[in-house]
């Protein structure tokens, strides 16, 4: 057969995949993936909708696992008046974030849900990874179990119903995991993002001072997992001198005297768990 030989190939191949792989999960590849038009923003070797369903589940990062690496991460979005601003940032750079989901601000309770709903579609076909930040943010130690378990799963079924696809990266309220909450996001095939890089964007009004504090904590650590919040204006303001620092460290020789770092997906992180 030609078409295995010519440089179409790949490409091919990945297609087929893809379509087989949604028909066995009972959806279509419209409806998983999204329309024809969009499809060219899903197939990238970076892309985070790939990644996070090939890589390993049933496990938890800590952003321990591959020194030298920087992931970046973003809670509580979407807010339509912050996260497109971010995406085009982000956009500049190439780079493929970790957005973890707060379901209420895409609830048809929210006041904006709608506008919300479309900025995160746009992140899915954008190509970035969409992770559960549960519906109500609760606290788990003031709830009961089976409340904090249906805040995650109302948060997957409402994630499912705007991108088509459900969640496999979980981020817990408050960094709080009760065991037998871990255990079913393992049962469920889930993997747990902590974090090492707390930038506390929330303490913070003035960009170049939020700038500092993320230089400074990447330099303590040498890596790991940075937690942002989407919804912070002054995060808005930061980011793109941020991810301009990032990278030019990203494109340092190794032997300046800044420690090297490397802008990185999560699946680098995940895959060094194996």
């Amino acid at each position: 057969m030609m078409i295995f030989r010519s440089k179409y190939a790949p490409t091919v191949i990945c297609l087929i995949f893809c379509v087989s792989f949604c028909l066995f999960r009972g959806a279509s590849p419209v409806e998983a993936w999204g329309r024809l038009e969009d499809i060219r923003y899903k197939l990238k070797p970076s892309d985070g909708n790939v990644w996070s369903h090939l890589t390993g589940r049933g496990r938890m990062v800590t952003g321990r696992e591959a020194p030298g690496n920087v992931v970046i991460t973003f809670d509580d979005g979407p807010d339509h008046r912050t996260t497109p601003v971010i995406l085009d940032i982000l956009d500049k750079y190439d780079y493929r974030a970790v957005f973890f989901i707060n379901c209420h601000q895409i609830h048809h309770a929210s006041a904006a849900a709608e506008e919300n709903m479309a900025v995160l579609r746009d992140m899915y076909r954008r190509g970035h990874y969409i992770g559960n930040h549960t519906f109500g943010h609760l606290d788990p130690d003031t709830v009961t179990l089976e409340d904090a378990w249906r805040d995650v799963v109302h948060c997957e079924q409402l994630i499912e119903s705007v991108t088509g696809r459900e969640p496999t990266l979980y981020r817990p309220p408050f960094g709080k995991l009760p065991p037998e909450i871990r255990k079913r996001l393992d049962y469920s095939g889930y993997t747990t993002v902590m974090w090492n890089m707390d930038t506390q964007d929330w303490r913070y009004s003035d960009p170049a001072a939020l700038k500092r504090r993320v230089k400074t904590i990447v330099d303590e650590n040498g890596g790991g997992i940075l937690l942002f919040h989407d919804t912070n204006s002054v995060v808005v303001e930061a980011l793109d001198g941020i991810m301009q620092m990032l990278t030019q460290r990203d494109n340092e020789n190794p032997d300046t005297q800044e420690h090297h770092i490397e802008l990185a997906g999560i699946e680098s992180f995940i895959q060094s768990r194996r």
